[in-house]
């Protein structure tokens, strides 16, 4: 769905309602979901792909700081 923060090399991104991406120059990271996102079958659900880190969180304002830790972690050399 588009970009909606943008710090550096690294991404926020929209993938759709309540599912967030995290990105280092385009490479996806991890996700974030809120409390909005709704499964649409098991087969959609992005919850199950296990390849990739799965944050969850309440609220868009808590996506934004988890986005925030994120970097701030993979940036200081920390693992999440």
């Amino acid at each position: 769905m588009g970009t909606v923060r943008r710090e550096g090399k690294w991404t926020l991104e929209k993938d759709e309602d309540g599912v967030y991406a995290i990105c280092e120059r385009g490479d996806l990271r991890a996700r974030i979901i809120t409390a909005d996102y709704e499964p649409q079958g098991l087969l959609d659900d992005v919850t199950t792909d296990m390849m990739t880190e799965t944050i969850e969180v309440r609220s868009f304002s808590e996506a934004e700081q988890e986005f925030q830790k994120y970097i701030k972690d993979m940036e200081s050399g920390g693992f999440w």
